[in-house]
Protein backbone atom coordinates (compact mmCIF):
# COMPACT_ATOMS: atom_id res chain seq x y z
CA UNK A 1 0.00 0.00 0.00
CA UNK A 2 2.57 2.86 1.28
CA UNK A 3 6.22 2.28 0.08
CA UNK A 4 9.30 4.08 1.80
CA UNK A 5 12.60 4.03 0.30
CA UNK A 6 15.64 5.47 1.06
CA UNK A 7 14.33 7.66 3.50
CA UNK A 8 17.12 10.48 4.53
CA UNK A 9 15.73 13.46 7.27
CA UNK A 10 18.54 15.83 8.24
CA UNK A 11 18.46 18.86 10.39
CA UNK A 12 21.28 21.70 10.19
CA UNK A 13 23.29 18.95 8.36
CA UNK A 14 23.12 16.59 10.93
CA UNK A 15 21.06 13.39 9.64
CA UNK A 16 17.85 11.86 12.03
CA UNK A 17 17.93 9.28 10.50
CA UNK A 18 18.82 8.07 6.69
CA UNK A 19 18.31 5.11 4.05
CA UNK A 20 15.09 3.98 5.84
CA UNK A 21 13.17 1.59 3.86
CA UNK A 22 10.19 -0.44 4.60
CA UNK A 23 6.60 -1.06 3.26
CA UNK A 24 3.22 -0.41 4.88
CA UNK A 25 1.09 -3.05 3.75
CA UNK A 26 -2.95 -3.36 4.04
CA UNK A 27 -4.30 -4.03 7.36
CA UNK A 28 -1.43 -4.38 8.76
CA UNK A 29 -0.78 -3.22 12.04
CA UNK A 30 2.51 -1.77 12.88
CA UNK A 31 4.22 -0.51 15.93
CA UNK A 32 7.17 2.20 15.35
CA UNK A 33 9.44 1.44 18.51
CA UNK A 34 11.89 4.06 19.14
CA UNK A 35 13.38 6.12 22.21
CA UNK A 36 12.57 9.80 22.53
CA UNK A 37 14.01 11.94 20.03
CA UNK A 38 14.66 8.64 17.37
CA UNK A 39 12.33 10.38 14.72
CA UNK A 40 9.39 8.33 14.99
CA UNK A 41 7.14 11.64 15.22
CA UNK A 42 9.43 13.03 12.12
CA UNK A 43 8.68 9.85 10.24
CA UNK A 44 4.71 9.99 11.00
CA UNK A 45 4.68 13.63 9.56
CA UNK A 46 6.03 13.04 6.68
CA UNK A 47 4.16 9.63 5.75
CA UNK A 48 1.13 11.96 6.55
CA UNK A 49 2.12 14.37 4.17
CA UNK A 50 3.32 17.00 6.73
CA UNK A 51 6.99 16.99 6.36
CA UNK A 52 9.38 16.75 3.20
CA UNK A 53 12.29 14.43 3.76
CA UNK A 54 15.90 15.90 2.76
CA UNK A 55 16.05 12.59 0.43
CA UNK A 56 14.01 9.29 -0.41
CA UNK A 57 10.71 8.44 -1.98
CA UNK A 58 7.75 7.95 0.16
CA UNK A 59 4.69 6.38 -2.83
CA UNK A 60 1.12 6.49 -1.71
CA UNK A 61 -1.67 5.38 -3.57
CA UNK A 62 -4.10 8.05 -4.84
CA UNK A 63 -6.86 6.33 -3.86
CA UNK A 64 -5.55 6.10 0.12
CA UNK A 65 -6.68 8.23 2.82
CA UNK A 66 -4.48 8.84 5.48
CA UNK A 67 -5.69 9.95 9.43
CA UNK A 68 -2.68 11.75 11.71
CA UNK A 69 -3.18 11.61 15.32
CA UNK A 70 -0.21 14.41 16.72
CA UNK A 71 1.22 14.36 20.00
CA UNK A 72 -0.31 17.54 20.06
CA UNK A 73 -3.83 18.41 19.78
CA UNK A 74 -5.70 21.32 18.16
CA UNK A 75 -9.11 21.89 19.36
CA UNK A 76 -11.36 24.79 19.41
CA UNK A 77 -11.91 25.57 23.34
CA UNK A 78 -14.74 27.40 21.65
CA UNK A 79 -16.73 24.01 20.28
CA UNK A 80 -18.34 22.07 22.36
CA UNK A 81 -17.55 18.06 22.16
CA UNK A 82 -20.10 17.53 19.18
CA UNK A 83 -19.19 20.62 17.52
CA UNK A 84 -16.20 19.00 17.15
CA UNK A 85 -16.86 15.84 16.24
CA UNK A 86 -19.06 17.08 13.55
CA UNK A 87 -16.14 18.38 11.95
CA UNK A 88 -15.06 14.97 10.65
CA UNK A 89 -18.29 15.18 8.05
CA UNK A 90 -17.77 19.54 8.08
CA UNK A 91 -17.39 19.01 3.95
CA UNK A 92 -20.70 16.80 3.51
CA UNK A 93 -22.83 18.68 5.93
CA UNK A 94 -21.60 22.00 4.09
CA UNK A 95 -22.97 20.49 0.80
CA UNK A 96 -26.41 19.42 2.61
CA UNK A 97 -26.64 23.05 3.47
CA UNK A 98 -25.76 24.59 -0.18
CA UNK A 99 -28.14 22.29 -1.68
CA UNK A 100 -30.96 23.54 0.68
CA UNK A 101 -30.31 26.65 -0.54
CA UNK A 102 -30.63 26.02 -4.24
CA UNK A 103 -33.75 23.94 -3.80
CA UNK A 104 -35.19 26.92 -2.38
CA UNK A 105 -34.00 28.76 -5.31
CA UNK A 106 -35.27 26.07 -7.70
CA UNK A 107 -38.86 26.66 -5.89
CA UNK A 108 -38.83 30.47 -6.67
CA UNK A 109 -37.74 29.91 -10.02
CA UNK A 110 -38.99 28.01 -12.36
CA UNK A 111 -36.14 28.68 -15.09
CA UNK A 112 -33.25 27.63 -12.61
CA UNK A 113 -31.04 25.05 -13.96
CA UNK A 114 -27.49 25.50 -12.58
CA UNK A 115 -24.51 22.74 -13.10
CA UNK A 116 -22.96 23.74 -10.01
CA UNK A 117 -26.48 21.98 -8.58
CA UNK A 118 -26.16 18.97 -10.62
CA UNK A 119 -21.95 18.74 -9.56
CA UNK A 120 -23.09 19.29 -5.99
CA UNK A 121 -25.63 16.55 -5.84
CA UNK A 122 -23.30 14.61 -7.58
CA UNK A 123 -20.46 14.32 -4.89
CA UNK A 124 -22.82 14.94 -2.06
CA UNK A 125 -24.28 11.22 -3.46
CA UNK A 126 -21.10 9.76 -3.85
CA UNK A 127 -20.11 10.88 -0.15
CA UNK A 128 -23.31 9.62 0.73
CA UNK A 129 -22.73 5.71 -1.24
CA UNK A 130 -18.82 5.85 0.00
CA UNK A 131 -19.92 6.43 3.98
CA UNK A 132 -23.28 3.68 3.64
CA UNK A 133 -20.28 1.20 1.77
CA UNK A 134 -18.38 1.74 5.08
CA UNK A 135 -20.88 0.68 7.12
CA UNK A 136 -22.32 3.99 8.19
CA UNK A 137 -25.82 4.32 8.87
CA UNK A 138 -26.64 8.53 9.58
CA UNK A 139 -24.15 10.94 9.90
CA UNK A 140 -25.11 12.40 13.51
CA UNK A 141 -26.13 8.96 14.72
CA UNK A 142 -22.22 7.94 13.80
CA UNK A 143 -21.00 10.59 15.92
CA UNK A 144 -23.35 10.02 18.84
CA UNK A 145 -22.09 6.10 18.59
CA UNK A 146 -18.40 6.66 18.07
CA UNK A 147 -18.26 9.68 20.83
CA UNK A 148 -20.15 6.98 23.02
CA UNK A 149 -17.60 4.20 21.97
CA UNK A 150 -14.95 6.21 23.68
CA UNK A 151 -16.30 7.20 26.56
CA UNK A 152 -18.21 10.00 26.38
CA UNK A 153 -21.94 10.30 27.94
CA UNK A 154 -24.58 12.32 25.89
CA UNK A 155 -24.22 14.68 28.99
CA UNK A 156 -21.04 15.49 27.59
CA UNK A 157 -21.74 15.87 23.96
CA UNK A 158 -22.96 19.97 24.73
CA UNK A 159 -19.40 20.88 27.19
CA UNK A 160 -17.05 22.52 26.20
CA UNK A 161 -14.01 21.29 24.79
CA UNK A 162 -11.91 22.92 27.11
CA UNK A 163 -13.23 21.14 30.34
CA UNK A 164 -11.64 18.32 29.35
CA UNK A 165 -8.18 17.10 30.04
CA UNK A 166 -5.36 16.35 27.63
CA UNK A 167 -6.76 12.29 27.53
CA UNK A 168 -9.78 13.20 26.64
CA UNK A 169 -9.24 15.80 24.05
CA UNK A 170 -7.21 13.25 22.63
CA UNK A 171 -10.50 10.77 22.48
CA UNK A 172 -12.64 14.02 20.80
CA UNK A 173 -9.96 14.02 17.68
CA UNK A 174 -9.35 10.01 17.43
CA UNK A 175 -12.75 10.44 17.13
CA UNK A 176 -13.03 12.93 14.19
CA UNK A 177 -10.60 10.45 12.37
CA UNK A 178 -12.03 7.31 13.19
CA UNK A 179 -15.51 8.92 11.36
CA UNK A 180 -13.37 9.83 8.41
CA UNK A 181 -12.46 6.14 7.96
CA UNK A 182 -9.73 6.57 6.52
CA UNK A 183 -7.30 3.80 4.77
CA UNK A 184 -4.53 4.07 7.42
CA UNK A 185 -4.35 5.53 10.70
CA UNK A 186 -1.42 7.49 12.18
CA UNK A 187 -0.89 7.58 15.23
CA UNK A 188 1.99 9.71 17.09
CA UNK A 189 2.66 8.52 20.80
CA UNK A 190 -1.24 8.18 21.36
CA UNK A 191 -0.24 7.24 25.63
CA UNK A 192 2.04 9.82 26.13
CA UNK A 193 1.78 11.64 28.92
CA UNK A 194 -1.40 9.39 30.36
CA UNK A 195 -1.83 7.35 33.61
CA UNK A 196 -1.27 3.75 33.29
CA UNK A 197 -5.30 3.09 33.72
CA UNK A 198 -5.85 5.71 31.04
CA UNK A 199 -3.24 3.82 28.80
CA UNK A 200 -4.82 0.73 29.15
CA UNK A 201 -8.44 2.15 28.44
CA UNK A 202 -7.11 4.00 25.37
CA UNK A 203 -5.39 0.68 24.39
CA UNK A 204 -9.16 -1.18 24.72
CA UNK A 205 -10.63 2.06 22.63
CA UNK A 206 -8.42 1.75 19.75
CA UNK A 207 -8.60 -1.95 20.16
CA UNK A 208 -12.78 -1.97 19.50
CA UNK A 209 -13.19 0.96 16.85
CA UNK A 210 -10.51 0.26 14.26
CA UNK A 211 -12.14 -2.12 11.98
CA UNK A 212 -10.33 -5.06 10.45
CA UNK A 213 -10.32 -3.73 7.04
CA UNK A 214 -7.89 -0.30 8.62
CA UNK A 215 -4.14 -0.33 8.56
CA UNK A 216 -2.78 1.13 11.60
CA UNK A 217 0.59 2.67 11.93
CA UNK A 218 1.53 3.68 16.01
CA UNK A 219 4.69 5.27 17.29
CA UNK A 220 5.56 4.58 20.85
CA UNK A 221 8.44 4.41 22.83
CA UNK A 222 6.54 2.40 25.31
CA UNK A 223 6.10 -0.65 23.00
CA UNK A 224 4.25 -3.00 25.74
CA UNK A 225 1.04 -0.65 25.22
CA UNK A 226 -0.12 -1.80 22.12
CA UNK A 227 1.43 -5.64 21.89
CA UNK A 228 -1.93 -7.75 21.57
CA UNK A 229 -3.26 -5.11 19.22
CA UNK A 230 -0.05 -5.60 16.70
CA UNK A 231 1.83 -7.49 14.31
CA UNK A 232 4.39 -6.31 13.34
CA UNK A 233 7.23 -4.73 14.54
CA UNK A 234 10.15 -1.56 13.16
CA UNK A 235 12.70 -0.31 16.01
CA UNK A 236 14.32 2.81 14.97
CA UNK A 237 17.56 3.09 16.65
CA UNK A 238 20.89 5.51 16.24
CA UNK A 239 19.30 6.26 12.90
CA UNK A 240 18.77 3.46 11.00
CA UNK A 241 16.24 0.49 11.54
CA UNK A 242 17.09 -2.36 13.92
CA UNK A 243 14.48 -5.17 13.17
CA UNK A 244 11.27 -4.75 10.59
CA UNK A 245 9.61 -8.01 11.04
CA UNK A 246 6.24 -9.40 11.71
CA UNK A 247 5.49 -10.55 14.97
CA UNK A 248 5.05 -14.25 13.51
CA UNK A 249 9.00 -13.93 11.85
CA UNK A 250 9.62 -12.71 15.38
CA UNK A 251 8.40 -15.74 17.13
CA UNK A 252 9.70 -18.28 14.51
CA UNK A 253 13.24 -17.30 14.93
CA UNK A 254 13.07 -16.16 18.42
CA UNK A 255 11.92 -17.74 21.97
CA UNK A 256 10.96 -15.82 24.71
CA UNK A 257 11.58 -17.86 27.85
CA UNK A 258 11.17 -17.59 31.86
CA UNK A 259 13.92 -19.59 33.22
CA UNK A 260 15.39 -20.40 37.02
CA UNK A 261 19.00 -20.18 35.69
CA UNK A 262 20.52 -17.68 32.84
CA UNK A 263 20.53 -19.99 29.69
CA UNK A 264 23.82 -20.33 27.89
CA UNK A 265 22.93 -19.60 24.30
CA UNK A 266 20.99 -16.34 25.79
CA UNK A 267 20.89 -13.01 23.31
CA UNK A 268 19.76 -11.33 25.37
CA UNK A 269 17.93 -11.75 29.60
CA UNK A 270 16.80 -9.52 32.63
CA UNK A 271 16.97 -10.91 35.91
CA UNK A 272 14.22 -10.61 38.21
CA UNK A 273 13.10 -12.25 41.64
CA UNK A 274 11.83 -15.27 39.69
CA UNK A 275 14.77 -16.36 38.10
CA UNK A 276 15.43 -14.80 34.33
CA UNK A 277 13.21 -13.72 31.14
CA UNK A 278 15.37 -13.91 28.53
CA UNK A 279 15.37 -14.26 24.16
CA UNK A 280 16.93 -17.72 23.14
CA UNK A 281 17.32 -18.77 18.85
CA UNK A 282 14.37 -20.67 18.32
CA UNK A 283 15.92 -24.02 16.98
CA UNK A 284 13.47 -26.23 17.77
CA UNK A 285 10.63 -23.77 16.64
CA UNK A 286 8.80 -24.18 19.71
CA UNK A 287 5.12 -22.13 19.59
CA UNK A 288 5.37 -18.68 21.84
CA UNK A 289 4.50 -15.17 22.04
CA UNK A 290 6.87 -12.42 21.21
CA UNK A 291 7.75 -10.02 24.11
CA UNK A 292 7.92 -6.75 22.11
CA UNK A 293 8.88 -4.89 25.46
CA UNK A 294 11.88 -6.99 26.19
CA UNK A 295 12.56 -7.33 21.89
CA UNK A 296 13.06 -3.84 22.18
CA UNK A 297 15.25 -3.52 24.85
CA UNK A 298 17.43 -6.04 23.47
CA UNK A 299 18.03 -4.39 19.65
CA UNK A 300 19.19 -1.45 21.93
CA UNK A 301 21.69 -3.09 23.80
CA UNK A 302 23.12 -5.84 21.89
CA UNK A 303 22.18 -4.88 18.37
CA UNK A 304 24.10 -6.95 16.83
CA UNK A 305 22.97 -10.11 17.98
CA UNK A 306 19.56 -9.44 16.85
CA UNK A 307 20.52 -8.52 13.47
CA UNK A 308 22.74 -11.67 13.20
CA UNK A 309 19.46 -13.65 13.62
CA UNK A 310 18.39 -12.44 10.02
CA UNK A 311 21.64 -12.66 8.58
CA UNK A 312 22.61 -16.36 9.45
Amino acid sequence: MISVEGLKVEFNATPLFEDVSYVINKKDRIALVGKNGAGKSTMLKILAGLQQPTSGVVAIPRECTIGYLPQVMILSDKRTVMQEAELAFEHIFEMQADIERMNQQLAERTDYDSEEYHKLIDRFTHENERFLMMGGTNFRAEIERTLQGLGFSREDFDRSTSEFSGGWRMRIELAKLLLRRPDVLLLDEPTNGLDITSRQALKRIISRTVDDESTLFISTHQAHDFENLLDHLIILSEGEILLNRSLDEISERLLFARTAYLPEDSLYSEQDLHGYFSILPNEEGEENTPDIELLYKAALQVPEKIKMIWNE
